[in-house]
């Protein structure tokens, strides 16, 4: 009998700081950033990774997936997405994402999102809200300066309708929390802080990586002035490795 493909799978590395389980819905991802790792850790060029597909009998294997995890009692939150956005382009159409969060949900498995969707993933906010003690929603933020974020992350959508998407989960009562990683200009990180820090409830600061703009910056400085503002609006906070060496 052929194996079947794993779809929630145990992560490594540095990967595992944010989330020990994981479940990439479809391949490649359309949002175009331009420091994404995803292409190279998969093998594909940066092009071709632009084009989104679903995963053959995805909803199969990961229905499959979560039943096993209810059956052992797992109490770690699956991490939705890593390689992927889970609210890219296609998943307005697909809908997976949505599909996905119900068979974690019905099944009382954690739910953890990481998305750059903004109102895109605001549909499944319902879903989040009706089981917030089981469910996170997060986004990653870059930048400030939005000329700077289309030339950087160009089909990503603003950070602006990101923020406002973090204070709509959070006014329903879903925690919420922001990957400050990558670290591209760490003035415009510091005011992200200062933006969302009434409406987040946690925060996950890494710094830029694989880009030579990364010998540029005094990451012991920015590291810093990092904890020193977290810790003026009393947030709950993680450091990644990468930034406490310094």
């Amino acid at each position: 009998m052929k194996k079947r493909t794993s779809i929630i799978y145990e992560t490594r590395g540095r990967a595992k700081e944010y989330c020990e389980l994981a479940a990439n819905l479809y391949s490649g991802c359309d949002h175009g950033c331009t420091y994404c790792y995803a292409p190279s850790a998969t093998f594909r060029k940066r092009e071709d990774f632009r084009n989104t597909i679903v995963r053959k009998d995805i909803l199969e294997n990961f229905e499959k997936d979560v039943v096993t995890l209810y059956n052992e009692n797992e109490k770690r939150p699956i991490l939705l997405s890593f390689t992927t956005d889970p609210y890219n382009h296609l998943d307005v159409e697909k809908q997976l994402t949505r599909k996905a969060i119900e068979l974690l949900l019905e099944h009382n498995l954690k739910v953890q999102i990481l998305t750059k969707g903004g109102k895109r993933s605001e549909r499944d906010f319902d879903l989040l809200a009706s089981k917030p003690d089981l469910c996170m929603y997060g986004a990653t933020l870059v930048f400030t300066d939005e000329e700077m974020r289309k030339e950087i992350e160009p089909f990503a959508t603003p950070t602006n309708e990101r923020i406002n998407s973090l204070k709509k989960a959070h006014d329903l009562g879903i925690f919420t929390f922001v990957s400050l990683e990558p670290v591209w200009n760490p003035d415009q990180t510091l005011e992200l802080i200062d933006l969302t820090h009434e409406f987040v409830d946690f925060y996950k600061v890494g710094k830029l990586n694989y880009n030579r703009l990364q010998k540029l910056i005094d990451w012991k400085n920015f590291k810093l002035n990092a904890i020193q503002k977290l810790d003026s609006y009393k947030k709950d906070y993680y450091i990644k490795e990468d930034l406490q060496k310094f």
